[in-house]
C-alpha cells in the first residue's frame, strides 16, 4: 500500500467520511433541540434541519472541488500560487484563528458540560486545563493517528446515539409534534442558520484530502459525512420534542443530554445511562477538538516554517487555553460561538470557494492567451 507524502499510510473514502462526521458530529447536537425550539412551532424544526443539511451538501461539494484543485500539495501552498503569498499568509492567520478558536470553544463547552454533569465541584478551569493538555498530547504525535481515532470512536458514539433512540421512543408522544408546517418562514430560515452552524468543520477537507488514497472521491465522502449527521439531528430533534415538547425543550440548555438521563433498562442491570453517553461523547469532542488544534498548527508551520512541530504546539496551548477561558458567563460563550462560525462561514468555506473561482479563471485565461498566441 503506498503512503502520503507524510510518510503515513493513506486514509480511505470511508474513513475520510467518518472524519467528516466526528468533526461535525460536536458540542453543538447537545443543545440543537434548544436552539431549533426557540426559533419554530412543535416539530416544524425539522424543515429547518432539511434545508441546512441541503445547504451544506452545496457548500461542502464546493469546498471538495477547491481541495481536488489542490493536486496533493498543502491547500496554503496552493492558494499561495492563486494570490500571492502575502495575502496566502493573511488567510493563514485568520483560518489558525478560527481553527485555534474552535478548539476552545469545544474545550470549554465540555468543561462547563462536564462540570454540570459530572464534576460539580472541579473548577472548570481545571477541567478545562486537563482537556487541552490531553489535546496538545494527541497533537503532538502523527496526524494520522488523529484522524484514525475518529474510525474507533464514532461507532461507540452511533451505537450510543442508538439506545438513546431506541428505548427513549418509550415516553414518546405524538401529539406534541403538533400542529404541524405553522411556522413562518423567517423562523425556518433562522433554524436552519442555527443547524449550518452545527454543520461546520466539513472544510478540514481542504487539508486532510493530502491523507486519501482516492482523492478523487472525496465528494462522496464528505456527502456522506454531511448525510449522517443530518440524520442524527433529524432523529435526536424529533425525539427531543415528542418527549419534552417545543416549550419544554426551549426551557432545557441540554435536552440531548436530558434525553440521555430518562434512558432505563428493563431490570435496572445498567443505571445512570447518561454518564456512559456524555463519557462517550467526551471521546468525540476531543477528536473534533485535536483537529482544530493540528490544523491551527498547520496554518502556523505556513506562516513560520522553521518552527518544529514541538515549538508550534507549545505556542497554541497556552492560546487555546486562553480562548476556552475568555467567556464569563453563558452568554459570552454563546456570542464566542457565533463569532467562530461566522469565520468558518467566511475563511473556512467563502474563500475557499472563491479560490475555485479564481482558479478557473486563471485556467480559462491562460487557455485563452495560449490560443491566441498560436
Amino acid at each position: 500500500m503506498r503512503e502520503t507524502s507524510f510518510g503515513e499510510r493513506p486514509l480511505t473514502p470511508l474513513e475520510m467520511s467518518m472524519t467528516i462526521t466526528s468533526m461535525l458530529i460536536g458540542v453543538g447536537i447537545l443543545s440543537l433541540p434548544r436552539a431549533l425550539a426557540k426559533e419554530t412551532v412543535a416539530f416544524d424544526g425539522w424543515m429547518s434541519i432539511v434545508l441546512a443539511g441541503g445547504v451544506a451538501m452545496l457548500l461542502g461539494m464546493l469546498v471538495t472541488k477547491t481541495a481536488l484543485r489542490t493536486g496533493g500539495q498543502p491547500f496554503l501552498e496552493y492558494a499561495s500560487s492563486l494570490i500571492s503569498r502575502p495575502l496566502a499568509c493573511v488567510l493563514a492567520v485568520l483560518q489558525g484563528i478560527y481553527f485555534l478558536g474552535f478548539c476552545g470553544y469545544e474545550t470549554r463547552a465540555i468543561a462547563d458540560i462536564s462540570k454540570q454533569y459530572l464534576f460539580n465541584r472541579t473548577p472548570v478551569e481545571y477541567v478545562s486545563l486537563a482537556f487541552v493538555l490531553v489535546i496538545v498530547y494527541a497533537a503532538s504525535g502523527s496526524r494520522s493517528g488523529i484522524l484514525r481515532l475518529n474510525v474507533l470512536f464514532l461507532p461507540a458514539v452511533l451505537l450510543v446515539v442508538s439506545v438513546v433512540v431506541i428505548f427513549g421512543y418509550r415516553w414518546f408522544e405524538v401529539e406534541n409534534l403538533q400542529p404541524l408546517v405553522v411556522t413562518s418562514v423567517t423562523g425556518i430560515l433562522k433554524g436552519a442558520k442555527e443547524v449550518v452552524f452545527s454543520l461546520l468543520g466539513f472544510e478540514i477537507i481542504l487539508y486532510y484530502i493530502a491523507f486519501m488514497d482516492k482523492p478523487e472521491k472525496a465528494g462522496k465522502a464528505v456527502m456522506a459525512g454531511i448525510a449522517v449527521p443530518v440524520v442524527v439531528y433529524l432523529v435526536i430533534y424529533q425525539l427531543a420534542i415528542g418527549i419534552f415538547s417545543n416549550i419544554g425543550a426551549v426551557n432545557i440548555v441540554y435536552p440531548t443530554i436530558e434525553l440521555a438521563k430518562e434512558i432505563s433498562f428493563p431490570g435496572n442491570f445498567f443505571e445512570r445511562f447518561e454518564s456512559l453517553f456524555f463519557v462517550i461523547w467526551i471521546m468525540t469532542v476531543f477528536n473534533t477538538a485535536a483537529m482544530g488544534f493540528d490544523l491551527a498548527s498547520e496554518c502556523v508551520s505556513f506562516l513560520f516554517k522553521r518552527l518544529t512541530k514541538r515549538v508550534r504546539i507549545l505556542i497554541l496551548a497556552p492560546l487555546a487555553y486562553l480562548v476556552c477561558m475568555f467567556p464569563q458567563n453563558m452568554s459570552e460563550f454563546a456570542k464566542l460561538g457565533t463569532l467562530i462560525s461566522y469565520f468558518a462561514v467566511s475563511f473556512g468555506i467563502t474563500i475557499p470557494i472563491l479560490l475555485l473561482l479564481v482558479g478557473r479563471g486563471n485556467k480559462g485565461g491562460a487557455a485563452k492567451h495560449g490560443n491566441g498566441s498560436t
